[in-house]
């Protein structure tokens, strides 16, 4: 017999992806600080590329290796929180919001590669971030609100009972 509670709805797992999204969050902050930001959050090319030229050799090994670990965890704890939550909040669009989420993690994911080949000096893609950047930003944050909005909705539900 199927489970009635699909796998990324279960407790256990949402509370384990909320604890990892939290951790993997610091971690990032932590290296952010320590390096002097990171390139996340440069929308384009040509920030990302004067971010680059400030940076040491070393915090751009350190930097590559954020992205690569931390950076590589991130979107998976992310998206199975919201995801998992919308698809426990149930309704209609809980669908939706899960491949809406898991399409800004496959942005996400893009932009770690364009970054990860800038940071080593093997290929500047960086260009690509003016697209990569805002749809990340975009898609995840489309979902998270619509994660929010069916957390509201649900709480209303149960308390109008």
């Amino acid at each position: 017999m199927p489970d009635a509670v699909p796998r990324l709805s279960r407790t256990s797992v949402l509370a384990i992806s909320f604890g990892a999204m939290v951790l993997l969050a610091g971690l990032l902050r932590q290296t952010g600080d320590a390096i002097g930001g990171m390139l996340d959050l440069t929308l384009n090319g040509t920030q990302a590329r004067a971010f680059l030229a400030q940076l040491t050799p070393w915090q751009r090994d350190v930097h590559a290796h954020a992205t690569l670990i931390y950076d590589g965890l991130y979107p998976l704890a992310y998206g199975a929180f919201f995801a998992g939550l919308a698809v426990r909040l149930g309704g209609a669009p809980a669908g939706w919001v899960a491949l809406t989420m898991l399409a800004g993690i496959v942005a996400d994911y893009a932009e770690n590669i364009v970054q990860l080949l800038a940071l080593s000096g093997r290929a500047d893609l960086l260009d690509a971030k003016t697209v990569l950047t805002p749809l990340k930003f975009a898609l995840t944050g489309t979902a998270i609100i619509a994660t929010l909005v069916l957390a509201v909705r649900a709480g209303a539900r149960a308390l109008g009972r």
